[in-house]
């Protein structure tokens, strides 16, 4: 990151605000990227976003001489409300900002950017693991996930005719290991200059493209799911304020402000989720 003076800030800190959160969402984002984004739904004065789902048709056989059944789409609807308000407020002395070597600015923006995005990941990480459908983990002490365990939650996924295409399966770091040890893992390394590789992608099994999340409760689970399992949607642009604080203080205040919400879809029927409990 090029070095941001005072000076910058002070013309042009909403835009260099906003790049900053952009690139730090890009390079840090990790389940953001698995998820439906609906931030071009957000219209101003909305409290939530409705987001349809349609009903499928099934194909009949027609016998000469009489008549199909007329058939209708039914449509439900997902609510999504945006409800997350995250706030970061710094205070910067001048004192310290006269002592200090590196541009106390500059840093402070960076990390709380940083600190946004990983309030983005948590709050997507309590969605993603409360699905419809649970496993038990099968490995040693039922801590450990297995090939078993995938093959488990992807026949869920089938069973509910979940799309083949853009399916995830997010686990914990503490999950890698054994991960990299099913023999149909195929690493990312290993896809070729064509294949784009998402941040935090370690390769793909079965179907599946594998992410490691920090952002997990426990170590001892995993969520495997399709891309519309879960919802995004943003409300306010990342809003980033600076002024002085009270002269008794003698210093500046720096802020951050987001506004966002996230939903699970379809009563969860589009994700499973699995770790050591028993399934009832």
């Amino acid at each position: 990151m090029a070095n941001t003076t005072t000076t910058v800030i002070a013309a042009t800190s909403m835009d260099i605000v906003a790049a900053i959160l952009q690139a730090e969402l890009a390079e840090k984002s990790v389940l953001l990227n698995s998820v439906s984004d609906y931030s071009q739904w957000v219209v101003k004065g909305a409290k939530t976003v409705q987001i349809p789902r349609a009903s499928s048709f099934t194909a009949q056989a027609k016998v000469v001489g009489t008549a199909t059944t007329y058939q209708n789409l039914t449509y439900a609807a997902d609510e999504l409300a945006l409800n997350i308000y995250k706030h970061i407020p710094v205070l910067i002395e001048d004192s310290a900002r006269e002592q200090s070597a590196v541009d106390l600015d500059g840093e402070n923006i960076e990390r709380m950017a940083s600190a946004m995005v990983v309030a983005i990941e948590s709050s997507i990480a309590g969605v993603l693991v409360k699905a419809a459908n649970d496993i038990q983990l099968s490995g040693t002490s039922n801590l450990v996930l297995t090939s078993g365990d995938i093959v488990d939650a992807r026949k869920e996924l089938n069973d509910n005719d979940v799309p083949q295409e853009d399916r995830f399966l997010a686990l914990p770091p503490a999950q890698e290991a054994a991960m990299l040890k099913i023999s149909s893992f195929i690493d990312a390394s290993q896809y070729g200059s064509n294949e784009p590789i998402m941040n935090g992608e370690i390769g793909r099994v079965f179907g599946f493209r594998v992410l490691v999340s920090n952002q997990f409760a426990s170590d001892s689970e995993f969520c495997a799911y399709h891309k519309s399992h879960a919802a995004f949607a943003r409300q306010i642009a990342p809003k980033f304020e600076k002024q002085r604080a009270p002269l008794n203080v003698l210093g500046d205040e720096l802020s951050l402000s987001l506004s966002y919400g996230v939903k699970q879809l379809d009563s969860g029927n589009r994700g499973v989720y699995a770790d050591e409990t028993v399934v009832a």
